[in-house]
């Protein structure tokens, strides 16, 4: 074979690999990801006894240790309000963190009650964060 000939097909799978390690690099650099915490204006329902906390949708939704709605058939009746029970009060992440020594409610925690996961992927998608800037949560 003529040295040109090998000298194209070797440009052409320099070419292919850098081409493929690009894409490869891009795609990772995709899925680069930051965890954002909730802001301390964010509303939790705290539990007094046990010194957890649990964000309002883990809450309403039952997605943690203990329950804290007195009259949990009133979360799909959205003409009724809830009541908390006598051991749970609202407060704030930056509250809860004042208190000292509290902790998220594990089962919460574990279902992504808390902290927004942001990739580079989302954001370039339109990213929206989970609080407003009053720290209400968006679910």
């Amino acid at each position: 074979m003529p040295a040109t000939a090998v000298g194209k097909i070797d440009d052409r799978v320099t070419v292919f690999l850098v081409t493929l390690f690009a894409g490869i690099a891009v795609l990772a650099l995709m899925f680069v990801y930051r965890v954002d915490p909730p802001p301390d204006d964010a509303r939790v329902i705290a539990d007094t006894e046990r010194h957890t906390y649990a964000s309002t949708s883990c809450v309403i939704y039952g997605r943690l240790e203990r329950e804290l709605i007195a009259n949990r058939a009133a979360v799909s009746d959205p003409s009724q309000s809830l009541q908390l029970l006598p051991f749970a009060i609202e407060s704030t992440v930056g509250e809860v963190a004042r208190f000292g020594r509290w902790r998220r409610d594990a089962m919460c925690n574990a279902a992504a009650g808390f902290d927004q996961i942001v990739t580079a992927w989302h954001r370039l998608l339109g990213f929206r964060s989970r609080w407003t800037d009053e720290g209400e949560w968006r679910w």
